[in-house]
């Protein structure tokens, strides 16, 4: 597991935005990558100063039956290497045509169950995140937001924290809430303000309320709520396409031959508005009461 952090400058009531992108599963020139909707969503978020999280599977090479079949079939250097080049090909392609606006504003890649490891360890994930300079998040990651507003609350200013859950999930399920059920799990083992997953292509998202009491003194306590949000990220990889042949046969790719749901199409965005409101009515008391919303 990976821990990032991020250091935002922000002021009183302004609104961040945080857009995961992941579940393209880009193949090139013809592949079932809703292209026009990946770089509408990106060209917005990068136009509104938003910040992205890669959820894996950015590349459609290779899956992890067919790198267990690579890895098994005693190739020649020679073919390696061809495979190589074409896998790293691919791989800046996705950065050059789709992903280069956005450099600079990740928050990091997690790896998802879709890419290339090369002789030399590193994978094609990693290489992505050399082009996005960003960090590469593993299998799963705490990415916590470190809010600080330089202008208020004294010398050294006031500080809240958001901290992200994400994970590129795993399992499937036919009904649009399937990603939920996994992840209505987490808050029972970890602590975090928004659960993200990806893997199944949907964008469930639902509230979850924690209470905990607030004793000040002998007098007068209360009950404090907080929302924590869990969801699911959806994905830019389309799972029906009209015409779609393998080479010239019309057949379907692996969603419309498994007879499985439609992809939903795009992302979530997650807004959180920064707030130090005073709560007890005395300004010494001023706490970081972030308001936070998720829209699909």
């Amino acid at each position: 597991m990976e821990l990032a952090s991020r250091e935002i400058q922000v002021r009183q009531g302004q609104e961040i935005l945080i857009l995961p992108i992941g579940d393209i599963q880009y193949a090139g020139e013809g592949s079932s990558t809703a292209i026009s909707t990946l770089k509408a969503d990106i060209q917005w978020g990068v136009s509104k100063g938003a910040y992205f999280v890669g959820m894996g599977d950015y590349g459609d090479f290779a899956s992890p039956s067919n790198r267990q079949r690579l890895a098994s079939a005693a190739l020649y250097d020679t073919a390696n290497s061809v495979i190589e080049y074409s896998a790293a090909s691919l791989a800046k392609e996705l950065y050059n045509r789709i992903l280069k606006p956005s450099t600079g504003r990740w928050l990091g890649l997690l790896e998802g169950h879709h890419f290339f490891q090369y002789g030399s360890g590193i994978t094609t994930d990693m290489e992505l995140c050399d082009m996005l300079k960003t960090q590469h998040l593993g299998s799963c990651a705490y990415i916590r937001l470190s809010f600080h507003d330089a202008k208020s609350g004294g010398d050294r200013g006031r500080w809240g924290n958001i901290t992200l859950w994400v994970h590129h999930g795993a399992g499937s399920g036919q009904r649009a809430g399937s990603p939920l059920n996994k992840l209505d799990q987490l808050p029972i083992y970890w602590d975090a303000d928004i659960y993200l997953m990806g893997h199944q292509t949907k964008r469930p998202v639902s509230p979850i309320q924690r209470v905990e009491p607030v004793y000040r003194g002998t007098s007068n306590p209360f009950l404090k709520h907080r929302t924590i949000y869990i969801a699911g990220t959806g994905g830019y990889s389309k799972a029906y396409v009209a015409g779609n042949r393998h080479g010239r046969i019309p057949r379907g790719d692996y969603v419309e031959q498994k007879m499985l749901n439609p992809a939903s199409l795009g992302g979530i965005k997650i807004r959180i508005v920064c707030n130090w409101d005073d709560e007890f009515g005395r300004p010494k008391d001023r706490l970081w009461n972030p308001k936070i919303s998720i829209e699909v």
